[in-house]
């Protein structure tokens, strides 16, 4: 074989290793393109399912959001309704102590509420109890010795305790009812009218979201 014909084989040869080279780089080029689609289409999948998840967290942040303040504004018209009904029955206590309440005069009402208190305070004991009865200075003259001895008597009868209640010279501030309290001072039941209206405020909150907020079933 002569040099010429070394030469053309050589190159020959270099040729298909050129061919196979460029097919080989072809492939793995080609390859590479579909790596990289690939791996666009996921991380687009990945972008529009993040998306659609903050818009779903966003929405559910807005409904939260709402129910919130629907809640919040429930919440004040309903301790705007009840103070206004405890406003009202302060009002009304004014016009119960000239005129009296079904009936009953201010005195009556604040015979039965002394009554009721030193009740609590024997329940059932047969001991002797010397209670002092508290008022404030608006209702002195509501309450006379009197009226505490008819009471006495009553619960004496009633129990058959051996109570004696004796009006008070301290004073206490409030727009009516009486503090009842053991003369050593260890217990005391308080019939005011604002702790009744304390006592009374729970269910006259539930009576006022039921007729007023049931239709809110957030």
């Amino acid at each position: 074989m002569g040099a010429k014909e070394i030469v053309g084989k050589i190159k020959d040869e270099a040729n298909v290793e050129c061919e196979k080279i460029m097919s080989e780089a072809k492939e793995n080029a080609k390859k590479k393109v579909e790596e990289v689609r690939k791996e666009i289409e996921v991380q687009k999948k990945r972008f529009i399912e993040a998306e659609e998840r903050r818009g779903v967290e966003e929405k559910e942040r807005i409904v939260r959001a709402a129910r919130l303040n629907a809640r919040k504004l429930g919440w004040d018209a309903e301790e705007e309704m009840i103070a206004k009904a405890l406003e009202e029955a302060m009002n009304r206590l004014k016009v119960v102590k000239t005129e009296g309440f079904k009936g009953n005069s201010y005195s009556g009402i604040m015979a039965g509420l002394t009554k009721d208190a030193a009740m609590s305070i024997i329940a059932g004991s047969s001991a002797g109890d010397e209670l002092d009865v508290i008022i404030s200075e608006e209702d002195a003259s509501f309450v006379k010795p009197k009226m505490l001895k008819k009471i006495s008597d009553e619960i004496n009868q009633d129990s058959g305790a051996n109570v004696r209640l004796s009006l008070s010279g301290e004073r206490i501030k409030s727009a009516g009812g009486v503090i009842v309290r053991g003369k050593e001072g260890k217990v005391a039941v308080n019939n005011t009218v604002e702790q009744r209206m304390a006592r009374l405020s729970a269910s006259l909150r539930e009576d006022i979201v039921k007729t007023l907020f049931i239709s809110l079933s957030l």
